[in-house]
């Protein structure tokens, strides 16, 4: 899908330089989000990330004590490279003049890009935190620093928004796309009937029908 000029510049953030150690780690990190998004994080083993890292388990142990551990660091690196992402692409001085639509198609874009590019980790998110109530608040927290950043936009352009009470359009304006982006992207049981549609496709059916329950202009 073609970036509209509204993200065209927005990319998901990750530190910069690091020292030997803090490599090691990063390293250790990627692998065990790749295997986890693969693997789901049941099915996999503190060996097949060292193997993945290149590096041997007494490194990894280095690292991390034990499993939970590292499941915590994968997830909690997320949550700051979420938080980092979210605060640039909710800046306002990045949608000076664009209107509720135009915000509304980046977010959507912007979610496909991502989800696509981390196939399965989500759902892996989503599967360790049914079993740990830590976890599951902590991405709850992350998911709603940005709900809270695009309800603010929004809000800045209530002029443009027909229905009654602009909040409550938000707010399930919101949760209509995030449900709708869920099924886009997950590849189980509740698989999207527009499956066979590109992505352009779909943000483009998806912009006319909350644009309308907006009473928004697209």
């Amino acid at each position: 899908m073609k970036r509209n000029r509204w993200i065209s510049d927005l990319h998901w953030v990750r530190e910069g330089r690091q020292s030997r150690s803090q490599k090691t780690q990063e390293s250790l990190l990627d692998a065990a989000e790749e295997l986890f998004s693969q693997k789901g994080a049941d099915g996999t083993s503190l060996a097949d990330v060292a193997a993945r890292a290149g590096c041997s388990v007494g490194a990894l142990y280095h690292h991390f004590r034990d499993k939970k551990a590292l499941l915590y660091a994968v997830f909690d690196r997320f949550g700051e490279q979420f938080r980092a992402t979210t605060r640039e692409a909710t800046d306002p001085a990045r949608w000076e003049g664009a209107s509720v639509a135009d915000v509304l198609r980046g977010y959507v874009e912007f979610a496909l890009e991502q989800g696509r590019t981390h196939p399965g980790f989500q759902q892996a998110g989503l599967e360790a935190s049914l079993r740990d109530a830590t976890l599951r608040e902590h991405l709850a927290r992350v998911r709603s620093e940005l709900e809270q950043g695009l309800t603010e936009l929004l809000l800045a352009r209530r002029a443009e928004i027909g229905h009654t009470e602009p909040t409550l359009a938000i707010d399930f304006v919101l949760d209509q796309l995030a449900s709708m982006l869920k099924t886009r992207l997950d590849g189980g049981l509740s698989r999207s009937r527009l499956g066979a549609r590109s992505d352009e496709e779909f943000a483009d059916e998806a912009l006319c029908s909350v644009c309308a329950y907006l009473k928004s202009p697209q």
